[in-house]
């Protein structure tokens, strides 16, 4: 009873596959005919595409530090913020400035009044001196007197005048349009001379800076045209390879390189990139991407024969280039394929071609 059951149920299976319609055209059916393109599939040499990922540096960056010492009084921006030339970024107590200007203005004072001094003990003597009434050894003392308060006077001047141009270091300005990467002190803290408060990155041109190991650093070449993708943008911007460091990092085994992007006003420090890099050369057989298509969740093409005879072949793909795909397995160059093959169209049917490209 048992293998009786089994028996029909092989004849139900057998007979619903059958009936199929996916399945080859029964040999009874007379085949369909369809006006279709179709085109050759050619073997061609595409460059070797090797994407790597990056980040968008400035070319320029900046240290903003103060020149003279003192307390920081206020800093106006933040990280992120961007400046525009002249902006206020920081300002410095003057207190130690004010205190040193007028210490300057003292000594300046004091020297001038000496030298006034030595003005009058000149003309006395010199006025003795012709009556003899004064020797020569004490006018030539006023007059080595009078040279060195003039001296003292003029080195007094110079230091009055570097502590007033110290007060203009007190408020710094950004040099060039920019955006704050890094804040390194805070209101209230010592600036010391030298020692950064800021760091700057200059918006102006940009940097992709990308890491790719040392193995493929010789198909590299200065100045070499590069794809550059960022973000989720499709449209690639034309890159330069700017600079290579051909030592490799010691843990990653990589070579930093920087590919020098186009002055456009949307790029800003750490956007995200991808750079396609060009090592070469392969010879790959490309198929139309309009020939493909998918049956049963197969995908494949249809080839034709020299009779218009079409058969589905599943096919492995692989990259996409242009408006074709590159074949990795199931046919090979010279066969032709059917382009946009209809959903109707069935292993058997016959083509009657409209348009051939390839041949």
């Amino acid at each position: 009873m048992v293998a009786r059951l089994g028996m029909m149920t092989l004849v139900l299976m057998l007979a619903g596959c059958q009936n199929d319609p996916s399945n080859q055209i029964p040999s009874g059916r007379v085949p369909n005919t369809h006006s279709l393109a179709i085109a050759k599939v050619e073997r061609q040499t595409l460059p070797v595409i090797y994407p790597v990922p990056g980040t968008v540096v400035p070319k320029e960056r900046l240290q903003v530090a103060s020149r003279v010492i003192g307390i920081i009084d206020r800093i106006y921006v933040d990280e992120g913020d961007v400046v525009e030339v002249g902006d206020a970024l920081i300002e410095i107590d003057d207190a130690q400035v004010t205190a040193a200007i007028k210490s300057a203005e003292a000594v300046f004072s004091a020297s001038k009044a000496d030298l006034d001094d030595a003005r009058d003990d000149v003309r006395r003597s010199r006025e003795l001196a012709k009556t003899q009434a004064l020797a020569e050894d004490k006018l030539r003392d006023a007059l080595v007197r009078l040279t060195q308060t003039e001296a003292t006077v003029a080195q007094a001047q110079a230091e009055l005048v570097a502590a007033r141009q110290e007060r203009r270091y007190t408020r710094i300005t950004s040099p060039v349009r920019a955006q704050v990467r890094e804040r390194l002190q805070n209101a209230g803290d010592l600036a010391s001379a030298g020692t950064p408060i800021l760091r700057l990155d200059v918006l102006g041109v940009m940097d992709l800076e990308i890491f790719v190991p040392s193995s493929r650093i010789n198909g590299i070449d200065m100045g070499q045209d590069v794809d550059v993708y960022l973000q989720s943008n499709d449209t690639p911007l034309q890159g330069q390879v700017g600079s290579v460091v051909y030592s490799a990092d010691s843990v990653t085994r990589s070579c930093k390189i920087k590919i020098t992007l186009p002055n456009e006003g949307h790029l800003t420090p750490g956007q995200f990139g991808r750079a396609h890099l060009i090592l070469g050369q392969s010879s790959v057989i490309l198929v139309p991407v309009a020939s493909v298509t998918e049956r049963a969740g197969i995908e494949g093409v249809f080839v034709s024969d020299e009779a218009g005879v079409t058969r589905f072949r599943s096919v492995r793909l692989g990259r996409a280039w242009q408006d074709k795909r590159e074949v990795l397995a199931g046919i090979e160059a010279g066969v032709r394929v059917v382009l946009e093959p209809p959903v109707r169209l069935r292993d058997g049917d016959r083509i009657k071609r409209t348009v051939t490209n390839g041949d």
